[in-house]
């Protein structure tokens, strides 16, 4: 780790692309389902295999990522294993006890090594669930066949992104609602925010305190980005997509997301101090043909003040951007922020008096030859502020073709803290 984090002379007058450098590519060794979730037991695990899960020692720990210092890291599963139904209309879930954990690891040699896991649970010690909440989300399923649907789950978290808060407690996103979590040390869910008008029946507190806007968000993208600043005052959240059905033109050529800024300074009593639009890069810029529709947020870092990394998505590779809010107009104060008039394509943000948050490329991983860009999900910046880390998801190896979970580091020819 300390090799890989070490300083690096670089060239005056290189471009980006020339001087940005991958330092290292880390995979997690084998590693039992059980070692994640102590509480499945080896006939459960058995029975997955059977319902459409070839390999299950291929887990994900790259739903989020968050930079603990001294090369160790935080890592976050999703809801688990779980793969399309045959006609698309909803999703399997081989191992539906599974439980989204927080996962501690360090880097050693070419390894992610597991130190410890820790499941998230109710106030009452019990795993939850991955599962959705609410009818008119995608129908769980037992199996591969997708004949035996599955209850829904209240508790149940697509957990996408994490980070450490300084008394111990942990922040996450999560897609199913899509909400804001607050859990304490031992992983209980003291607290989450849902946006307004929501309600959910789930046997820990909710609060809907989050713009009403934010649930026309797209089945399967949600909130998919938090980034905390480092004194644990101010949380920015962003949706993974756009906003509106895809089926209606305004919406499916909208290139926006909508970003939500937070004072979690009390856990339990958190404020929404900003709404903001975030714009998109234009698809044509990626190397494959990509539309609207396929650009993605997909994991967030705080930097300094009022900026934010973001990790952009789409066919062909991935893009890192620095984002600064400062100028950016804060749609709490109009009356018509709330309104998804703002989300359709081909608005004019100028002539309504709304400024977007600058932002800036700072990476292109295409440009990288050791950079795999199909499935990064998780994004943290090291203490030298020039070094990134970057996690992917591997879907849990639901298909049994896909790797490992991979980290890299990677190394930016500027710093940006």
């Amino acid at each position: 780790m300390k090799r890989a984090l070490a300083v690096l002379a670089l060239g005056g007058g290189a471009t980006l692309a020339q001087v940005a450098q991958v330092l290292g590519v880390f995979a997690l060794p084998p590693t039992p389902i059980e070692r994640l979730n102590p509480h499945l037991s080896p006939a459960e695990v058995a029975a997955s295999r059977e319902a459409g899960w070839p390999v299950t020692d291929r887990p994900s720990l790259g739903s989020g990522l968050f930079y603990l210092g001294d090369g160790r890291f935080l890592g976050v599963t999703d809801r688990g294993p779980n793969g399309d139904c045959p006609d698309k209309k909803g999703k399997y879930f081989p191992l539906p006890r599974f439980t989204p954990s927080l996962v501690f690891f360090r880097l050693e040699g070419t390894a992610m090594v597991l130190e410890r896991s820790l499941p998230l649970q109710n106030l009452g010690g019990k795993p939850i669930s991955g599962l959705p909440n609410l009818p008119g989300e995608e129908t769980p399923f037992r199996d591969r066949a997708c004949r035996e649907p599955l209850d829904l789950d209240p508790d149940g978290l697509d957990v996408e992104d994490v980070a450490l808060a300084p008394n111990g407690g942990f922040w996450l996103v999560e897609e199913n609602s899509p909400s804001l979590v607050y859990a304490n040390r031992q992983g209980r869910i003291l607290m989450r925010y849902v946006p307004q008008g929501l309600r959910l029946g789930a046997s820990y507190p909710v609060r809907d305190i989050l713009p009403s806007i934010l649930r026309q968000r797209r089945n399967n993208r949600g909130l998919e980005n938090l980034a905390l600043s480092v004194d644990g005052k101010t949380a920015w959240i962003v949706l993974q997509s756009p906003i509106g059905p895809t089926s209606d033109p305004a919406f499916d050529g909208s290139l926006v997301a909508r970003a939500v800024r937070l004072d979690v300074s009390d856990p339990l009593r958190a404020k929404v101090t900003g709404l903001y639009l975030v714009p998109f890069s234009d698809p044509k810029e990626y190397p494959k043909p990509n539309r609207p529709r396929d650009m993605k947020f997909s994991a967030a870092t705080w930097v300094k003040d009022q900026q934010i990394l973001l990790l952009e998505r789409a066919e062909g590779g991935a893009r890192v951007l620095l984002v600064d809010f400062a100028k950016a107009t804060n749609l709490l104060e109009r009356t018509d922020g709330d309104s998804d008039r703002l989300d359709r394509a081909g608005v004019d943000y100028a002539a309504l008096g709304i400024t977007l948050p600058s932002r800036r490329v700072v990476l292109e991983t295409w440009r990288l030859a050791q950079l795999d860009t199909d499935k990064l999900e998780g994004l943290a910046l090291l203490e030298d502020g020039q070094t990134l880390a970057i996690v992917d998801d591997n879907d849990f190896a639901i298909t049994g073709k896909e790797g490992p979970s991979r980290l890299r580091l990677v190394r930016l020819p500027e710093r940006l803290r």
